[in-house]
Formats: structure tokens, sequence, C-alpha cells
């Protein structure tokens, strides 16, 4: 039997840092029938270098192990490679090991990974960067950004930065042109999902599917303090399409402006900024192998 060759991308930090998985605790669980190698990332968007270097080995298997963070650096480099992504969820919200219904217990995962049974999934892209999980540009972006301050990434740091958000965020102003509609308003939230869930067992998007080849927009208009508890409250329970200013629509591609010189957003969980008035979102069908 030929010895299957697996590389390892290892975010030391992920979770805080709490994970400590080691390169013998990996060897002993995968045991000696596989040629291993690990790679830590030191900084962030090491891991898309490290990604690049371990293709050029030709191995059969490329782990992710870390956050969304990691797992979207990792995934966004293997795009348009024929080699499988194998996912050890070690983060604080692991929005898409969950949808593919990955333990967080590093031991079964790779149990999972051993047993190498493979999934096409889709991915989102925005400008040159892609999405796996979701993308955001309304007040979850916001929360992220308060999340992303914080010393702790645990759920009760994600609470306090929501609340914080909620009390501080103000609409934005966005055109939105979809399927030959405009949507011309201040969007309170404005989502596109790939996925059914969004970290931490949240779910904007309960119908997503990450092998659908579509992605889910759902638009929220600004909302008033009592709207957005009742909007929490709808997204708890899900059950969105209650609310009379959300609109959740299911579409190929989309494009948005605004009168700003820049435009905030977050991506599988990390903030980002790009001085541009205008992005265009679209779906990459099948675009990645994912072990499930």
């Amino acid at each position: 039997m030929q010895t299957m060759k697996i590389d390892f991308i290892v975010n030391p930090n992920s979770g805080k840092g709490k994970h400590r998985i080691t390169q013998s605790d990996i060897q002993n669980w995968l045991g000696d029938q596989y040629n291993l190698t690990v790679h830590y990332t030191t900084h962030q968007y090491h891991a898309k270098q490290l990604v690049k270097d371990a293709i050029a080995t030709n191995p059969d298997i490329i782990v992710a192990c870390g956050g969304d963070g990691t797992i979207n650096e990792v995934a966004s480099a293997m795009i348009g490679h024929s080699i499988p992504l194998g996912i050890i969820p070690c983060g604080s919200g692991n929005g898409l090991a969950t949808n593919l219904g990955l333990p967080k217990d590093p031991q079964k995962a790779i149990e999972i990974i051993k047993r190498f049974k493979i999934q096409l999934i889709d991915a989102g892209q925005v400008g040159e960067e892609y999405f796996f999980s979701n993308l955001g540009f309304g007040i979850d972006a916001e929360v992220i950004k308060r999340y992303e301050q914080k010393q702790k990434r645990t759920i009760s740091g994600y609470v306090d930065a929501s609340l914080k958000s909620v009390l501080h965020y103000k609409a934005k102003k966005f055109n939105v042109k979809v399927d030959g509609e405009v949507f011309d308003k201040a969007f309170y939230y404005l989502f596109c999902s790939n996925s059914n869930m969004a970290g931490y067992g949240i779910s904007f998007t309960p119908t997503a599917s990450l092998s659908d080849g579509i992605l889910d927009l759902l638009m929220v208009e600004d909302l008033s303090m009592l709207e957005q508890v009742y909007f929490s409250m709808l997204v708890l329970t899900k059950q969105i399409e209650r609310l009379e200013k959300a609109t959740y629509k299911q579409v190929k591609a989309f494009s948005l402006c605004t009168q700003e010189t820049e435009i905030t957003y977050q991506l599988d969980g990390e903030f980002k900024t790009i001085q541009a008035s205008t992005l265009h979102v679209n779906v990459v069908e099948g675009a990645l192998k994912v072990i499930v």
C-alpha cells in the first residue's frame, strides 16, 4: 500500500492557543502508514504561503487546523487545485466545520480525514477574495470589528461585542443590484452566505447549502431598537422570514455600490476594509474538495 502524504497547516493561536496540538499527537492519531509534515503559522496570511509551499510537494491531502480565518486562508489558496482539504476545527466560532458536521475533538476529526470521504463545495467570491461560510456588510461587520479588539475570543466576548454594536451601529446606505432588481436603501443587515451556519451555532440563513451552486442573500432594512430585539429573536428561532423589513434571495451573483470611498465588511469572521465604492459578489461552483 502506497504511503499517503498529508501536510498540516496549524495555527497555534486559534482558540487562544488552547488546542495545543503537536506533531507527535497528530502522528499518533494518524498511525505510521502516513507521511506527515506539519507547518505552523506565525502571522496573518502566513497560511496561504504555507499552502503554496505544500502544494509544490504534491501532497495527497492538506489539513487546516484552526478557526474560520485559518480555514479560509488555507482553502482560498487551494482553489484551482485538485488536492482535498481536511479540517480540524480549533477556533471559537467554527461555522464552516459545524455546517460540515465535523467534530471539535481533534482525534475524532483525524479519524474522519483517514476515511477520506470527499464532498465538493462552492465558494463565494468578492473581488479577489473567497469566502466559504459568509460575507457581511451590515451590523455583523461591526460586531466582528469589536470582537477582534477583545482579548478573549469566547461566546461571552461575542455577545458583548454584539450588544455594544446594537447600541452604536447606524444602518449603511447601499445600492444593491441582483437579478435585474435594484435595492437602494439603508441596510441594518446585509449578509451573503454559502453556509447555513455563521458560528457559535447561530444561523441567519438556515436553508443555505454549501453545494447547491447558489448564495443566500439576506437584506434587512434599517430597524428601530424594538425591531432589532425582534430580529434577534427571529434569528434564534430561525424565523427571519417573518420580519417584514427582511428580503431573502438565492442568487448566483450581485453587486453593491456606496457613495463612500471605502467599504468595510466581514469575510468568514475576519474584519476587512477595501478602498472601493463598488463590489461584485458571485458563486464559484464546486470550487473545493473537502473531506467530510
